[in-house]
């Protein structure tokens, strides 16, 4: 035999807002999630975030291989790769934190 619930309310999981937790606007979510003008928003500028911050981060990098690496072809080869690789790690990185971070 099932125990009777103490509490009358439902369950968070079908908890219903009638407003974004953000902007405030009038639309039917689930509990704690955004508007899809908010979720645009925070992409956005998570976009534009990690790729300068991959920009500037790769050209101190390539700068740096241009002063130091040797006159070596495939030294310069794996160097250019490793910048390439840098650029992408990097941008991604940020731009998840930014994703997660941002208000």
């Amino acid at each position: 035999m099932l125990r009777p619930r103490l509490s009358q309310t439902p369950l968070v999981a079908g908890l219903v807002e009638h407003e974004c937790p953000r902007c405030h606007a009038a639309v039917e979510l689930p509990f704690g999630t955004l508007c899809r003008t908010c979720r645009d928003q925070i992409e956005r500028r998570a976009s534009r975030l990690g790729h300068l911050a991959a920009a500037v981060t790769t050209a101190a990098l390539a700068i740096y291989a241009v002063i130091r690496m040797p006159a070596d072809p495939r030294a310069r080869l794996m160097m250019t790769l490793a910048v390439v690789v840098w650029y992408v790690l990097v941008r991604l990185t940020v731009q998840r934190a930014a994703r997660e971070l941002l208000p």
